[in-house]
């Protein structure tokens, strides 16, 4: 692919520097703080769970007898199809993008959700209008950074962040290559294309709940594990390829990989985390090779978007992204547990 089919993709390579309002390098340190600001429970996640201890933020909320209720809804959810974009809508669909054009856009969204201080749940969720939108609507490569930063204001929108912006800056952030009424209409293209069907569970929803399968005593242990994951998750938003996988698969592949990455030597997967995801490691594995290539690459082969890679390698996130992976998986982690 040529440089400037990759630059088409999101119009200028860098418009975020036009924009000094909010420091982008200040964003990892607000995104340690939001999980310092849970609660110890969600923290004290381990290697090695405990089936026998019940998850206490959700004794102590009242969610403990719904969990089940809530983890089987979800699941229903990301197997509607109205919710969920094709995984082959680049071919049956779209005529003027690809899946590097599309890389190079999510690698854009990453550093313009830092810019914003949006938290992790409000970009996959753009991401998943992105692919929505584009499984059902043609368009222009010109038009597709207007997507994706229309896609984020509403995912901003859904979630209620308190960091939502006005109009005027989201079209300022793409270097004012398009117009607030432009943003807007597309604003609109988008409700209507989603069938204002704006609630789709992503990557992020089930990883809360895995992890905090995760509990131990070790603090810094468990908040590495949970950057680790978060940082797996958002490179498998470069890879076109996974869109065909669940998003529950998508978070338990990375758990998988997580715990691999922390310790190499132990088995990643148990039968507790098996019965807590409801995926034995056959049902995961081609997800995990596919998320394994991105993390031993630290971003989409051929293309050089690292910012996924960087923003994880602050301290303030434990510098997940330089921890090294063995570069095979034994095929024994890749088997089925035996009871």
């Amino acid at each position: 692919m040529e440089a400037s089919d990759e630059e088409s993709a999101t119009g200028p390579a860098r418009p975020l520097g036009t924009d000094s309002e909010t420091d982008s390098a200040a964003a990892p340190a607000a995104i340690a703080r939001d999980i310092d600001d849970e609660t110890e429970a969600d923290l004290a996640r381990l290697l090695d769970p405990d089936p026998k201890q019940p998850d206490p933020a959700a004794l102590r909320s009242g969610m403990a007898p719904y969990l089940g209720d809530i983890d089987r809804y979800m699941r229903s959810l990301e197997l509607e199809e109205s919710r969920r974009p094709r995984d082959d809508y680049m071919w049956t669909t779209q005529q003027d993008i690809n899946p590097k054009m599309r890389a190079v856009l999510v690698d854009w969204l990453v550093e313009v959700a830092c810019t914003f201080r949006l938290p992790a749940d409000t970009l996959h969720l753009a991401v998943s209008y992105v692919d929505r939108f584009l499984t059902t609507s043609v368009i222009k490569r010109h038009e597709l950074q207007l997507l994706g930063v229309t896609a984020l204001l509403v995912a901003a929108k859904y979630e209620d962040d308190i960091f939502v912006h006005e109009v005027q800056r989201y079209s300022a952030i793409t270097a004012n290559t398009y117009t607030r009424q432009q943003v807007v209409k597309m604003e609109t293209d988008i409700l209507k294309s989603l069938n204002f069907e704006m609630g789709s569970p992503t990557a992020r929803t089930f990883l809360r709940r895995y992890i905090t399968v995760c509990r131990g005593s070790d603090r810094a242990k468990a908040k590495k594990l949970e950057f680790l994951c978060s940082y797996l998750a958002e490179l498998s938003l470069l890879d076109y390829d996974c869109i065909q996988f669940n998003p529950s698969v998508v978070a338990a592949a990375c758990l998988f990989l997580a715990r691999f990455t922390i310790t190499p030597t132990a088995r990643p997967w148990n039968l507790t985390l098996q019965r807590n995801t409801k995926y034995k490691v056959s049902d995961l594995k081609s997800c995990i090779l596919m998320i394994h290539e991105l993390q031993l690459n630290g971003t989409y082969p051929g293309l050089k978007v690292y910012v996924i890679k960087f923003k994880y390698n602050d301290r303030e996130l434990e510098g997940v992204s330089a921890m090294a992976s063995p570069e095979n998986i034994p095929p024994r982690f890749l088997k089925d547990i035996k009871r």
